[in-house]
């Protein structure tokens, strides 16, 4: 089918294309930048999203207002996807800004990329919630997103199926869905399984994301999953005529126009009908490693390096756009060198507000302590 017929048939249009690969390139220049500010001592460590860019902007295409994630420390693209969170929220939450103004997700509490957004006004009165898109806060134990997920879930299914006149502000009558987020590795925990049974059994309308970039911090999936392959292991829960189950896809993590298809398509079924999806996303690459805290050279080897780069998502899809003539070459590039500049023109706007914060309280500090000594 001509490129052309596809994107029509998915609803694309080519400004939503090039948007879709600003906010690509936009996401991997701050998991660039953030790494070097850590290895330069501004920040403590850091934790990025870079290879997982593709997936997360087709996921992002479904999110509607009402909705949640539960994700965990690798969708900043997803979330930017959605002006759930700015550059300089990033970069505040980076560095561990405790303003709540620019780091509303935890005030500099959490590590980098965990990500929330608030469900309650300063009153501590709750906010309509189905008039936004939500965000439970991310948790750093692997998969223990999961079992909140099942949560969120379930009570979308009670909403829908029961009509609740005080809580009118929390559901619109059940029809949203919850989208959760995992790496392939944290899917050998037991919090997921016990999870994925638990969603099967009640039917819920979850859509479960896992991201496969085949390594476990440094450790190969051979090591520990059956069969190499989550989403092998779960066909047996796939659903069938008259059966409990979820629809179960597999997906190359490199592909734009597959990725949003898939997505497309799973939100149809699960937000009318209620099954739980599980997407199994493939292939996809972590260009710096896993965090500042190791270098991912030492345990890849050549070949897999070659390969990662080979198949980047976003390298991909800038030879897709030119191959298919939707975009050139030099007019990308220009969008590219844009972004980075007005990247880093974030960045230092960020850490010298932090900067000019922490030598007014250090003033402040020392003239107290003047007018009692």
């Amino acid at each position: 089918m001509n490129i052309r017929k596809i994107i029509k048939k998915i609803k694309i249009k080519k400004k939503e294309i090039l948007n879709d690969y600003k906010v690509a390139i936009q996401s991997r220049k701050i998991s660039i930048i953030g790494r070097k500010e850590v290895l330069k001592g501004k920040a403590k460590f850091g934790i990025f999203g870079d290879g997982k860019e593709l997936a997360q902007i087709a996921m992002s295409k479904i999110f509607q207002k009402g909705d949640f994630r539960s994700g965990y420390y690798r969708d900043q693209t997803f979330m930017i996807a959605t002006k759930s969170t700015k550059i300089e929220n990033y970069f505040s939450q980076l560095y561990a800004n405790t303003n709540i103004k620019l780091e509303p997700s935890s005030c500099g509490r959490m590590m980098n990329n965990h990500f929330a957004t608030r469900l309650v006004n300063k009153n501590g009165k709750f906010k309509k919630i189905k008039e936004i898109k939500n965000s439970t806060a991310d948790i750093s134990p692997n998969a223990s997103q999961m079992p909140r997920l099942i949560g969120l879930g379930y009570a979308s299914k009670l909403y829908k199926k029961n009509k609740i006149k005080k809580i009118k502000n929390l559901s619109n009558k059940g029809n949203e869905i919850s989208l959760g987020t995992i790496g392939d590795a944290a899917t050998s925990e037991g919090m997921f399984f016990e999870s994925i049974n638990a969603g099967g059994v009640l039917q819920i309308p979850i859509i479960i994301s896992i991201w496969d970039d085949e390594y476990g911090i440094s450790v190969p999936k051979k090591y520990h999953k059956t069969k190499e392959s989550i989403s092998k292991i779960l066909y047996g829960f796939q659903k069938k005529k008259n059966e409990k189950g979820y629809e179960i896809f597999d997906i190359e993590g490199w592909d734009y126009i597959s990725l949003c298809k898939i997505y497309k398509k799973a939100e149809k079924i699960c937000r009318k009908k209620h099954i739980p999806i599980i997407i199994h996303v493939k292939k996809m690459t972590q260009p710096q490693g896993h965090s500042t805290s190791g270098s991912h050279e030492k345990y890849k080897s050549k070949k897999r390096i070659t390969w990662e780069k080979k198949y980047d998502c976003i390298r991909k899809m800038k030879k897709w756009l030119i191959k298919n003539k939707i975009f050139n070459n030099k007019k990308l590039n220009k969008i590219e060198e844009k972004i980075q500049i007005e990247t880093n023109k974030q960045k230092d706007k960020t850490w010298n507000k932090l900067i000019k914060d922490i030598k007014k309280e250090k003033e402040y500090t020392k003239y107290r302590i003047d007018r009692i000594y």
